[in-house]
């Protein structure tokens, strides 16, 4: 058996020889890292300096445990410290691992009192490209540079008999000889002398048979012997390809999911250029990106993709970002925008594939984005003129109703003053929906305005309550009003507060069956109490579902509550929903089927105009749009 001498680390305990192993592999790691550092400053730079002077300080920790040699070396994919073994070599990088292989090396050795300098060098040799004329003699290129403490190839064969080859307390060198195959070893075997044997020129089977003819001379032991290593060369060949293919099929991965993933953005793209993170934060947008969006690079910089997409946009983004080398991703696309502008942009555009089914362009027909605006103006415009033009002659029509009502009072046939009766409330019916539609058009085009200011939260409560107070009287409901004591005063429009009041209470009214209650309370907000003032009403009707309970503040959208069926716009809610934003607060409902529901919706305690300098500056923009506002998005 031959090994190196002076191999053996001096006597130590396996606790202290575990701690050996982790500081020589951190020798190797801080030497990567400073290498690492090189492939992007130059040596004198802080970077590199500081990662060199820690690879130092561990080389000078761990020789200081040696006698005074640290040799590494490799061997089937494990990393040697004087002859015992202290990890693989996959737990450092490869550029530790390459030196050996591109200057052809058996060992690198570190003596004591190895300088920075001689590290330096060491370490510009390591970085140097295999082409440049200094790599071709390493050791030349370290003598140039008055290295002596940091030697290459420094193996030395001795010639040790079996009992040498293990001693008591030691366990056997990891780079043991083939001798300790099958079969009995040898009492002694002489050694190969340096330069008699030339390999040159032969194949791998015919050297090894050569070595092994010189170092077995039982001639009965050397086919066991060229056996045993064909077979370990054989498994090293394997793990070596398998090693260098695993990287292959990694980046071979990366490659396919990065085209699942663009191929299932292309079918979803519409144009414009925006890159993210993998958490989906807007790092880069081209021009074209920026007149879509509405917003610069500077202003979007660092936001989520979707948080900035206006109504008029549609989102398009794969559900993983990040490209992983061990498995395949989904080829899930989140998709982000209103019904109708999804239905318009997605049917503006179509991928073309080759037969293999690979993207090999697209066919698109812009949308006029412009003319899409205009013509929902156009629809918003035709619909306020069309309600404003009918109010005049409902006007006149009730006028008539009721003059007829004052000057035919008690002359009238029951039936006649019946049907009189029903076209009056007709009339009002019809006037309270143009109103509504009127309303809801406003908030629409963003033209409703609310002008808050301090007011009496329980004055407004009441001034709501004993307007319906007849409608619950003839209806045989309870109607009650609970007030908190100590309220401060809010800042609210007082006549769109009523509204909000108005419209809640006759959505109670309306589907609270006779015998049942309708409850209207104030109180302080359960969240910042001492910011806001909270309003609702809670009736004992047939409550909502909780599928309903979104759909219920949709424009145009009426549920059954129950078995009941009510007339109406279906824009009640939509307005108080809207005008309880457009003050700063917030609306909301809780409701389980069957247990009557509680619409709640908050508004701002009212702040003397000296506090509130600096909230509110005259002619400062809203920091969201009103539409966001209106629908409680953030």
């Amino acid at each position: 058996m031959w090994v190196y001498p002076g191999w053996f680390v001096s006597e130590m305990t396996d606790p202290q020889y575990a701690a050996f192993e982790r500081l020589s592999m951190d020798v190797l790691q801080w030497l990567a890292k400073t290498l690492g550092q090189m492939s992007l400053y130059k040596v004198g730079h802080p970077a590199v300096a500081a990662t060199l002077q820690l690879a130092e300080k561990h080389l000078r920790e761990a020789l200081s445990q040696t006698d005074g040699e640290l040799t590494f070396s490799m061997d089937q994919g494990k990393w040697l410290v004087n002859g015992r073994i202290i990890g693989s070599t996959s737990q450092t990088p490869r550029s530790i691992s390459g030196i050996f292989s591109r200057f052809k090396l058996t060992s690198i050795t570190f003596k004591a009192g190895v300088a920075n300098a001689e590290l330096v060098a060491f370490c510009e040799l390591a970085a140097m490209r295999q082409d440049a004329p200094q790599a071709g003699d390493p050791k030349g290129y370290l003598a140039a540079r008055g290295v002596e403490n940091i030697c290459f190839n420094e193996a030395v064969y001795a010639k040790m008999d079996a009992a040498m080859a293990n001693p008591a307390g030691q366990p056997e060198a990891a780079s043991e000889a083939p001798a300790a195959a099958s079969g009995p070893a040898p009492a002694a075997v002489e050694p190969v002398e340096a330069g008699t044997l030339n390999l040159e020129g032969v194949s791998l089977e015919e050297a090894i048979q050569s070595l092994v003819t010189r170092a077995v001379p039982r001639p009965e032991h050397r086919a066991d012997v060229i056996d045993r290593v064909m077979q370990l060369v054989s498994e090293d060949i394997q793990r070596r390809v398998a090693e260098v293919t695993k990287t292959l099929r990694q980046e071979k991965n990366v490659l396919q999911n990065e085209q699942t993933r663009t191929q299932a953005v292309l079918e979803n793209m519409v144009e414009g250029v925006v890159v993210v993170d993998d958490q989906g934060k807007i790092l880069m947008m081209n021009p074209a990106a920026e007149q879509i969006y509405g917003v610069t690079l500077s202003q979007a910089a660092g936001q989520p993709l979707a948080e900035k997409a206006g109504e008029e946009h549609l989102v398009t983004l794969a559900a993983e970002l990040t490209t992983p080398a061990e498995r395949e991703i989904g080829k899930e696309v989140r998709v982000k925008a209103l019904d109708e502008t999804r239905r318009t942009l997605m049917s503006a555009g179509a991928v073309v594939q080759n037969e293999a089914g690979k993207v090999v362009g697209m066919v698109s027909s812009l949308p006029d984005v412009a003319k899409h605006k205009a013509l929902q103006r156009m629809q918003r415009d035709f619909v306020a003129h069309v309600t404003h033009e009918l109010r005049a002659p409902l006007s006149s029509i009730r006028a008539a109703l009721e003059i007829l009502e004052g000057q035919f009072a008690g002359k009238l046939k029951a039936d006649e003053e019946k049907m009189l009766g029903t076209a009056l409330k007709n009339s009002d019916r019809l006037a309270d929906m143009i109103s509504s539609i009127l309303d809801f058009s406003k908030i629409e085009s963003g033209q409703m305005t609310v002008a808050p200011r301090a007011a009496n939260a329980e004055k407004l409560a009441r001034e709501a309550v004993e307007s319906v107070s007849p409608w619950a009287s003839r209806k045989r409901l309870g109607l009650s009003l609970s007030v908190v004591p100590g309220l401060p005063p809010i800042r609210a429009d007082e006549k769109r507060t009523i509204q909000v009041l108005i419209n809640l209470l006759s959505n109670a009214i309306k589907f609270t069956p006779a015998g049942g209650s309708v409850t209207v309370a104030l109180a302080f907000a359960r969240e910042s109490p001492d910011k806001f003032v909270e309003f609702s009403v809670t009736d004992t009707g047939p409550g909502i579902a909780k599928a309903d309970q979104k759909k219920i503040f949709e424009k145009f959208v009426q549920i059954a509550a129950g078995e009941m069926q009510t007339g109406g716009t279906g824009l009640g809610l939509s307005i108080a929903k809207a005008l309880a934003h457009l003050q700063g607060g917030k609306l909301w409902v809780d409701s389980d089927e069957g247990k009557g529901a509680r619409f709640a919706f908050t508004l701002p305690v009212y702040v003397a105009p000296r506090e509130e300098t600096g909230l509110a500056r005259p002619g400062a923009k809203s920091a969201l749009p009103w539409w966001k506002k209106m629908f409680g998005l953030k």
